[in-house]
């Protein structure tokens, strides 16, 4: 079997036709480096949550920190292996509500929030982040279907 060295060989030597299209390959692949490195900046995903409709409004109304609307109004973790519990599900509560409470408004509707039924995300994603990606620009609210790379 032949070695790579025995493989240049029998080719040849690096000459004026090998330099003239490694000098066109790399300006070529230069042009696009805007590209390149752009999608690390542009495309990572950022923390977000299920949009749930009337949690705005209630955390308004009660006044809640960030941590405070995410500690009563969002999934937890989840089992072990289920890490996109809290980005792919969401409580399935009327947010609505006049009998919901300002402290844990979930303890009215059940002792155990393990035993409230979560539901798909139906109106969109809410990302933790000022800033803005191409996930953020891109991910708009869509009910009933299901784009690439949601959640399952």
């Amino acid at each position: 079997m032949p070695t790579v060295d025995d493989i240049l060989e029998h080719i040849g030597e690096f000459h004026f036709f090998q330099k003239q299209t490694f000098f066109l390959l790399a300006l070529l692949s230069a042009s696009f480096t805007p590209i390149y490195v752009g999608i690390v900046f542009l495309g990572f995903t950022p923390d977000h949550r299920c949009r749930s409709p009337g949690v705005a409004e209630l955390s308004h109304r009660c006044g809640w920190s960030r941590d405070e609307e995410l500690n009563y109004t969002v999934p937890g973790l989840g089992a072990e292996g289920d890490a996109f519990t809290r980005q792919c599900r969401r409580y399935q509560v009327d947010w609505n509500q006049s009998a919901l409470g300002c402290v844990d408004p979930l303890a009215s509707l059940a002792t155990n929030k393990s035993h409230l039924p979560l539901g798909p995300c139906e109106h969109g994603w809410v990302y933790d982040t000022s800033s803005s990606s191409i996930v953020t620009e891109v991910s708009k609210p869509q009910v009933g279907g299901r784009r690439e790379g949601e959640c399952k």
